[in-house]
């Protein structure tokens, strides 16, 4: 019995003691300049440098918004909760939904469906998605849990004059990836910072 104790106590102490060593330090990359070229080209496996992809499978949410699905790294999302009330949108554009005031300040609210096809706008939304700094939110409709995509199961896009957001598409689960930095960018384009 005490045989069994001494060796549960230490099976908790091997574990404790390898929770609190420090993780090795990694070093990471700068990313790297992506040049907008006119000429669209899909590559599969992903091409030798491209920012937002990690080189093993990576958890992205899968968001629906009128029948379409997309991924979104679960690596720049913030948090997700059901839709809460808005205050008015600043722009006549159908996109932005509006702003969400949260406890870190506000972020503008982006209609996923519009976002896909300006005809889709207004589609059923009842998820918001906050992105990266806060400063945008995503809302769609989350069916799932978080899954796991291998970037080589990924069709990647290299030089996309439309939809630069859309980093690429992914065979298994099918849907689109989007690149949400990209996505931030084309946002800020088109409603203005």
């Amino acid at each position: 019995m005490i045989g069994n104790m001494n060796d549960a106590e230490q099976i908790v102490a091997d574990y404790l003691a390898e929770l609190l060593t420090p993780a090795p330090v990694i070093a990471v990359a700068a990313p790297a300049q992506v040049k907008v070229v006119a000429i669209e080209t899909w590559s599969s496996p992903p091409p030798a440098v491209l920012p937002e992809v990690a080189p093993s499978p990576s958890r992205y949410l899968l968001c629906v918004a009128a029948g379409v699905k997309v991924a979104v790294s679960m690596a720049d999302i913030t948090h997700m909760l059901p839709m809460p009330p808005l205050s008015a949108p600043n722009s006549s554009n159908p996109i932005c939904l509006g702003r969400w005031r949260h406890p870190s300040g506000e972020a503008r609210v982006a209609d996923l469906a519009a976002i896909l096809s300006p005809e889709m706008a207004g589609a059923h939304a009842p998820t918001l998605v906050l992105l990266g700094d806060r400063r945008w939110a995503l809302a769609c409709e989350v069916t799932d849990e978080p899954v796991e995509i291998d970037p080589e199961s990924v069709l990647w896009r290299d030089g996309a004059a439309t939809r630069p957001w859309l980093a690429g598409m992914s065979k298994e689960p099918r849907c689109g990836v989007i690149g949400t930095a990209a996505l931030i960018a084309w946002l800020e384009q088109e409603l203005g910072p």
